[in-house]
């Protein structure tokens, strides 16, 4: 189970949560834009996917508060930058770019949000497979509960670049890491790696999960 024996592990997990919040935020905001919705619906589908995967764990762990209840503050910054984002056309421009350019910001939201979920689960003492799990629920849920939000079909069931696997492969590094030694900050960032370099080389050179027997009967043509 990791432990903080020094201010730099629980410093590094609070910078890799509001990190990980503040990105998924953005990228909600993004998203709302593309659908044209106001202020409300931005400021909604930004809190949704910065905080809906972090709730999911909560309820599953039965942690209480919810983490953004505990750490309402959040709230007030994104707002703060939601405002901007929606009135202003530099930001938003600035902020679409940066964000369609940049697959890697994903890639490192989803990596974060891994290590934070399998990092809370291992610190109650959780079963290592049950962490490694929460580590997935709390990098991807975000995504689906907004997707189902805005009526898509969430990436997460749909085929493409390694994505759940990416978060649990990520998770599984960072708890051996753990298991053998090495302190939270140094496991963790062995697992940002492993899940950023599987996201990203999935992505560039077509790596999938292999396709379910359906798919490749429908493309063949088959009833």
């Amino acid at each position: 189970m990791p432990e903080f024996p020094h201010l730099s592990g629980a410093l590094v997990f609070t910078l890799f949560e509001t990190t990980a919040v503040i990105a998924a935020a953005v990228a909600g905001m993004i998203l709302a834009a593309n659908k044209s919705m106001d202020i409300i619906g931005a400021y909604a589908l930004a809190c949704i996917n910065a905080f809906a995967g972090g709730t999911v764990r909560d309820l599953l762990l039965d942690n209480r508060p919810f983490y953004w209840m505990e750490h309402y503050l959040l709230l007030v910054v994104i707002l703060a930058l939601c405002i901007p984002f929606v009135y202003s056309a530099r930001i938003f421009h600035l902020a679409s770019e940066m964000h369609r350019r940049s697959v890697v910001i994903d890639a490192i939201g989803l990596a974060l949000f891994t290590m934070t979920g399998t990092g809370i689960a291992l610190h109650q003492g959780r079963p290592l497979i049950v962490a490694a799990l929460m580590g997935v629920v709390t990098g991807t849920m975000g995504g689906v509960v907004r997707d189902v939000v805005v009526n898509e079909v969430p990436d997460l069931f749909r085929p493409g670049g390694l994505y759940a696997t990416a978060s649990f492969t990520g998770a599984i590094v960072l708890i051996a890491g753990i298991q053998y030694g090495m302190q939270y900050p140094e496991a963790s960032a062995l697992g940002i790696v492993v899940v950023v370099a599987l996201r990203l080389l999935s992505l560039r050179l077509g790596v999938t999960v292999p396709a379910p027997q359906w798919a490749a009967r429908d493309r063949a043509g088959e009833p």
